[in-house]
């Protein structure tokens, strides 16, 4: 051995030499805050779009005008790749008058050529959120009916790619199938200038380029030039030709040399401008990604092709996934473990627009992120010898890759019988797969395999064969139906990351203390951690801790995992015993836990716990962003929680980077904590704290309970009387940005002012003993109010100040009301309306008198009544834009006559009304246009 390795220390010596006399150099890979400093670019989404105002107006007017009598307008837009196509559909997507207009909006993503019964099953599950029964065309249709057959819905078609006339025909006809009402809308993008020329399609939009000054403005804001370098700047725009993508990669990268003269120079005078059209915007995307700062940093990048085009990719697995390959390396000089390298690499693709519509956490981090099109085209081109991505049938040719995702459609055979006869496994890195696997396969003949993602495949038995892939780093066995895993799995020392989310209950076997390099365990309850997980040292991500008393699954396990970042959750604590075991969790000396959530498994109904001395010795580090107590039974919380400040040797600091707070059945506390020393404090949920009396015990009235809390929930408060000292509840007390307060049954709750001005959005007020709302005339941004089950409420205050807010409005089971409030009437933005049934004295339903002032934009409205009413206003006919109307607890006998008259109907829905039966219903004239009716319990029309 000794012979060995002397000979291959000289062929290293050798191989030096050998770069040295070529003048090869060492690759330096600087830290990326110094090259690519990660907090001071604005992500894509955060830049306004520029010269598609008109192009967004045109088409907004098009979709929520239809011409009389049409049922689906199919507005295709067309352009070349990276004419923000998919832009200006979001934008229209997401303009208001889209949104008020159409009652359910879905984007899907097409990009392959697929048949018209797979596009249909896609379009349900975007609409519906869970996929369809059945596949057949005559069932999807269905379905879709169902779903959408009483809604004026949107659906945008990303990046479509079959241009057959029959085709279109085919998908149109059983679009209108689905739904028989005017004014739905589907907004298609594509290259193909066939689509839009299609004549079944009258409403085809051509995107031009955009003008080279509003490129220049593009520009600007994404390379911040200099003066002395806006000539070369201007000049390198104009030769973008007016194509969005080009200025905004462009400008993303310059950005990082703004103070290098030469490169801009060098991209001005680069040979990719002379390229045709096509090879223009490609060759340019190439130069962006000659231009990445290193050769790992390309790589990872390269590797991003093996992800389906327009998928969501996630930051943290992506990460991972580099680790895993070898494509990161813990940075000595910076002291930089793997995971903040990858994800200093994460960001500079997100800076060099590469990565685009990012998506972000409620801390403000990025967790995942798109490639446009045509930079996956890009990396497919340049990846395709070493990876491949296949939807594959029984027969398929395996191409010789190194990392292959399958998809496998038909489950004849298995492609794992195939592959092992193939040689191209032996040499296989990454095998992605999604299909049947048998019970019998084997895995033996992957020996080679880095990365193994099994997630929601039909697999509910790992093969032993598991331990025999030694190079393994990461496993995904996620949406499996796996309980036990084989004790081979111990052999695999060089895993990293281990997934087992939305698993069934799984058995870790004793065999995985062996697992020396696992970083990452990822699991969801009720999986209980592994036994003498204490071992496992290298550990970064531990979901759930489950303490016990057995060894091997005490408390103290916590502390030898002293790398433990991102979220844990510890239940089961009323198996320690003491202050100085829980301090053994080390909880303080983790810096890099940023959600902590600690559980009492039960209350404490005797008090005979030491819950105020566990959660002493669980103090977290002062990085903690998220923190969650439930069910602890002490009367006081303990000093650092009481005070959201950790004890140090000399002071104490605060928990200044806390976003949000969650307090659950915590019912012996007196006070909660202080919360005006955390700058960030967003969110705020309260529950079941029996004895709270007041928020805060402040002396000073002036000072609310958080100068930033923007969000607060307060459920099942049995003593809560007032939110402050002062002398009333009003939301200026809270925060002086707070935008949502929910208030459930907090029955001492009995009087809310909120004459002052504050810039609340949502109100909710439910199972209280509210007497008055003096007062809400401050709310001038008050966009929904819901008052529900509060008995002793006697009025609701005059609404005029939210004449110009407020969209949705509810007051039901509150019955000592007589009227509806003051000034609903001139509310010019509601589009919801439930209220009812009001004080039972009363004979009939109030007056409605005024409504018609809303006829324009109430979409649905829904009365609660009393079986002695034995009739609904007659005002509701003059609602012209109603589509859903719902009666509930109303003694009518007869169909109202006037109803037929509401041509914008689409529902109507007549429940607990028992003196109205079906007969009486088909005797009278239900509107044509309504597609769904119900009468109590009964279905008259679907």
């Amino acid at each position: 051995m000794g012979h060995k390795i002397e000979n291959i220390n000289k062929e290293f010596s050798r191989i030096y030499e050998l770069a040295k006399n070529l003048q090869l150099q060492d690759e330096k890979v600087e830290p990326a805050e110094n090259s690519h400093p990660s907090g001071t670019v604005p992500y894509l989404d955060e830049f306004k779009i520029v010269g598609r105002e008109n192009d967004e107006l045109r088409i907004v007017e098009r979709l929520t005008n239809s011409r009389e009598g049409e049922r689906l307008t199919i507005v295709p837009i067309v352009g070349m790749g990276g004419i923000g196509k998919t832009t200006l559909a979001k934008s229209v997507y997401n303009n208001p008058k889209i949104e008020q207009h159409f009652t359910v909006r879905a984007w899907l993503c097409v990009s392959v050529k697929v048949k018209v019964d797979t596009l249909l099953a896609d379009i349900y599950e975007s609409f519906a959120g869970k996929k369809v029964m059945s596949n057949t065309k005559v069932n999807v249709i269905k379905d879709l009916k169902e779903k959408l057959g009483s809604e004026r819905y949107l659906l945008v078609l990303d990046d479509v790619w079959d241009e057959e006339l029959a085709y279109w025909d085919e998908f149109r006809k059983c679009m209108l199938h689905v739904n028989s009402l005017n004014g739905s809308g589907i907004i298609v993008t594509t290259r193909k200038l066939n689509i839009g020329r299609n004549a079944t399609i009258e409403d085809s939009y051509t995107l031009g380029s955009l003008s080279n000054d509003e490129c220049w403005s593009m520009f600007k804001e994404r390379a911040l030039p200099l003066p002395a370098f806006e000539e070369i700047g201007r000049d390198i725009v104009n030769k973008c030709r007016g194509l969005p993508l080009l200025v905004d990669i462009l400008g993303s990268m310059l950005r990082h040399y703004n103070t290098d003269k030469g490169k801009w120079l060098s991209i001005q005078e680069s040979e990719v401008w002379d390229v045709e059209e096509r090879g223009r915007v490609l060759s340019i995307l190439k130069l962006s990604f000659d231009n990445l700062p290193n050769s790992m940093v390309k790589q990872c990048l390269l590797y991003c092709s093996i992800f389906e085009k327009d998928k969501d990719i996630r930051r943290e697995e992506l990460v991972q996934l580099w680790m895993a390959l070898g494509l990161l390396h813990t940075d000595m000089k910076t002291n930089k473990e793997m995971e903040d390298v990858g994800n200093d690499h994460f960001q500079i693709l997100v800076n060099n627009s590469l990565f685009q519509n990012v998506k972000k956490d409620q801390f403000g981090d990025i967790y995942g992120c798109q490639m446009h099109d045509l930079v996956h085209d890009l990396l497919l081109s340049l990846s395709s010898h070493e990876i491949s991505r296949l939807v594959v049938s029984d027969d398929v040719q395996i191409p010789a890759v190194k990392h292959l995702a399958l998809q496998q459609t038909c489950y004849k055979n298995s492609v794992f019988d195939i592959l092992k006869e193939d040689m191209t496994t032996r040499t296989l890195q990454t095998l992605f797969f999604m299909g049947r696997i048998k019970e019998n396969n084997s895995l033996q003949y992957f020996k080679c395999l880095r990365i193994l993602k099994l997630n929601r495949s039909y697999l509910d038995e790992v093969p032993e064969s598991i331990g025999e892939l030694v190079h393994l780093r990461y496993l995904d066995l996620s949406d499996t139906a796996i309980r036990i895993l084989p004790k081979s799995i111990g052999k695999l020392y060089h895993l990293q990351t281990l997934k087992l989310l939305c698993s069934l209950s799984t058995e870790f076997p004793q065999e995985m203390r062996n697992l020396i390099s696992l970083r990452h365990l990822v699991y969801q309850s009720p999986i209980q951690a592994p036994k003498d997980v204490g071992l496992l040292t290298s550990l970064r991500t531990l979901s759930s801790f489950q303490v016990g008393r057995q060894k091997g699954r005490q408390i103290e396990q916590l502390g030898h995992l002293k790398h433990l970042g991102g979220k844990l959750s510890i239940c089961n604590l009323e198996e320690i015993d003491s202050k100085e075991e829980a301090v053994k969790a080390d909880l303080h000396g983790k810096q890099n836990l940023y959600e902590i959530e600690v559980h009492w498994s039960s209350y404490d109904e005797g008090g005979n716990r030491n819950d105020k001395d566990v959660l002493e010795g669980l103090q977290p580090a002062a990085n903690v962003k998220m923190l969650k107590i439930n069910k602890f039974s002490g009367d006081s919380f303990p000093e650092w929680a009481m005070k959201m400040k950790i004890k140090t040797e000399r002071n104490w600091t605060p928990l200044a980077k806390l976003v949000e707070i969650e307090l659950f059945h915590c019912r012996n506390c007196v006070n909660i904590p202080i919360l005006e020393d955390l700058p960030l404090l967003q969110d705020l949920v309260l529950e079941g704290m029996d004895k709270v009396t007041c928020l805060s015990s402040s002396s000073d009235q002036r000072k609310p309970l958080s100068p930033s809390l923007r969000s607060l929930k307060l459920r099942v408060m049995k003593s809560l009387e007032k939110w402050t000292n002062a002398a009333v509840n009003s939301s200026t007390m809270l925060s002086p940005v707070l935008e949502k307060l929910h208030i459930y049954d907090c029955p001492k709750i009995i009087l809310l002012d909120e004459s002052l001005q504050h810039p609340l959005v949502s109100l909710v007020i439910e199972g209280c003993n509210l007497e008055s709302v003096r007062s809400i005339q401050g709310l001038t941004s008050l966009q929904s109010l819901d008052i529900t089950d509060c008995p002793s409420l006697l009025e609701i205050p005059d609404l005029h100040n939210q004449r110009c807010s407020l969209k949705d409005l509810s007051v039901v089971d509150c019955d000592k009301l007589t009227c509806l409030p003051g000034g609903f009437e001139c509310l010019s933005l509601l589009n919801s309306l439930r209220i009812g049934p009001f004080s039972e004295e009363l004979h009939s339903f109030p007056s409605l008198s005024g409504i018609e002032k809303l006829g324009s934009h109430l979409s649905h409205l829904q009365l609660f009544g009393w079986e002695h009413w034995e009739s609904i206003p007659e005002e509701i006919k003059h609602l012209n834009a109603l589509k859903g109307l719902y009666i509930d607890g109303f003694g009518v006998r007869e169909w109202p006559m006037w109803l037929t008259n509401l041509s914008s109907i689409r529902e109507v829905c007549f429940y607990n009304c028992m003196e109205l039966d079906e007969e009486s219903v088909r005797q009278g004239c239900v509107p044509m246009e309504a597609t769904r009716v119900v009468i109590n319990i009964k279905v008259i029309r679907e």
